[in-house]
């Protein structure tokens, strides 16, 4: 669990990302779940861990995809049956997470989310998410 002391060293947040900006997470279909309290379907909460290696979770930004084209489905290539789900970087940093822009050399707007991703934390995050690709019927 990254700590806000090592997400302000490593993974410091990018003020310049406002807080209406879009944050995309691509959710693989064992982290589908039917909430009954909802009366939908949503992620599960482990769709919102930091990666197994330590490193921070990753997102795309949806401003630099429209900047770019628009075309959100670039970042699902290569992630047949899955969905791709949206916070925005303030619903993020209302849970103490730093946004990191970390562009990779095939997507500019791939960024890290760095804090404490507590079970209640991404509990949130996966009530709070809304569909930008369903998962598929």
């Amino acid at each position: 669990m990254s700590t806000p002391e090592d997400c302000a060293r490593n993974f410091p947040n990018d003020p310049t990302v406002s807080a209406d900006v879009a944050l995309l997470r691509r959710i693989p279909p064992w982290h589908f779940y039917f909430d009954p309290k909802a009366g939908r379907l949503r992620p599960r909460s482990a769709a919102f861990e930091d990666d197994d290696d330590g490193d921070p979770m990753s997102v795309y930004r949806r401003d630099i995809i429209d900047l770019d084209n628009g075309n959100v489905q670039r970042v699902m290539v290569g992630h047949e049956k899955f969905a791709l789900a949206s916070l925005t970087a303030g619903q993020f940093r209302a849970k103490d997470q730093t946004i990191f822009p970390s562009p990779l050399p095939e997507e500019p707007s791939h960024t890290k989310i760095c804090g404490p991703k507590t079970g209640s934390t991404k509990r949130w995050f996966a009530k709070m998410a809304t569909w930008v690709i369903p998962p598929p019927e």
